[in-house]
Formats: structure tokens, sequence, C-alpha cells
């Protein structure tokens, strides 16, 4: 009987969810107050490139739709997008908001303000195991053509954006189902009760 009840507190403790495979990022927009819009959409109003800073590789070359499988730790893209409105060299919006969104159809969002250089707002979620926080995010008009409206290559205007946006993955600890607490609280006060016994007998021996 103490046998059983105590294989079945362990496998109650082995029912915790351990951490499973991350989130895939499938889509990023960035926008401003004016109605301003860059994002991986295809044939969205202006494309948003991602990049990979260690590969140096595009996401989204030819404003194909994304689909990347994020890791643990910290996943970095340098942004891009062609200069809006043409022909300025100013920042078209007082600040920018990006929204990160997710197979799981969760979403990460925050906002940066170009004039003092800072971000604000960072969310996050939990799912499948993991934490995920957008930690960083900067976007603005710079003197460069690095891109163009719908294609990874110079063109548009020759006043493009670029930036950085950062989002940490991070395993969270396993949390037992409800059904999993009651049968690790059974399993437990089974094993205790069966302690006692065998005190009481001992004592009576």
């Amino acid at each position: 009987m103490r046998t059983l009840l105590a294989a079945a507190t362990v496998a109650a403790l082995a029912s915790v969810s351990p951490a499973s495979a991350a989130d895939r990022l499938t889509s990023a927009v960035v926008t401003g107050p004016t109605g301003t819009v860059w994002d991986t959409t295809v044939n969205g109003f202006y494309t948003l490139f991602l990049q990979t800073p260690g590969l140096g590789d595009f996401l989204n070359p030819n404003d194909e739709a994304i689909n990347f499988e994020t890791t643990p730790g910290g996943n970095g893209f340098l942004l891009a997008g062609d200069g809006f409105r043409p022909g300025e060299v100013a920042d078209s919006d007082p600040f920018y908001d990006i929204v990160l969104s997710f197979a799981s159809g969760n979403t990460l969002s925050g906002q940066y303000t170009p004039l003092t250089n800072t971000f604000v707002g960072g969310s996050s979620y939990t799912t499948g195991g993991f934490t995920y926080s957008l930690a960083e995010f900067s976007y603005r008009r710079n003197l460069g053509n690095s891109v163009s409206q719908y294609v990874a290559v110079p063109g548009g205007d020759g006043n493009d954006y670029s930036g950085n946006v950062r989002l940490d993955v991070v395993a969270a600890a396993g949390v037992p189902e409800p059904a999993t607490w009651g049968l690790m609280i059974l399993g437990f006060g089974a094993v205790g009760g069966s302690m006692r016994r065998r005190k009481s007998v001992l004592a009576t021996a």
C-alpha cells in the first residue's frame, strides 16, 4: 500500500508541466499617431523589415510573411523601413508603437519616443513553459537609404527609418494543474498517515 501511495505521489510530481517548444514570431507592426504604418503583413502600407544582427539576414527581404522560431534568451532584430513622409528628413511621428504577434495568439507591445530616446511599456506573457518580455525597442529616421517600400534594397525615399527590437524568452517554473495539486495533497497525506500508523505499531510492540 505504501509503495502504491509513494508511486502516486511521484507521478503527481512528475506531471508538473515542463517547458515546451518556444513560440514563433509571426508578425510585427510599427505605427505612429499620425497614421503611419510599417508592418510585416504582405502588401501592407510600408514594409517593416526585420534583420537578424548576427547573421545579417532579413526575415522578409521581399515583403513575405515571417514565421520565426524564438529561442530561450535574448532574441534581437534590427528594424528598417522606407522613409515617410517622402522628401522629409524628420521623424513622421512624435512616438512609435510596436506590436509583435506570435503563433500562440499572444502579443507584445511597447512605445519609443525619438526625441528623448526612451522606451516604455514593454509587455510580457507566459505560454508553453516560457515567459516572453519586450525588452528593447527603438525606431527613428536616419540620413540613409537602406530599403524601399516593399523590398529590402535601397530605393524609394532616401531617408529611411532604422532601429531595433529585442524580446527575452525565459523558462517559467512549472505550475501544477489543480487536479495535480489534489493528487499530490492526497498522496502526501496518505504517506504521512501511513508513517504515523507505523510509529504507533512500533510504540506498542
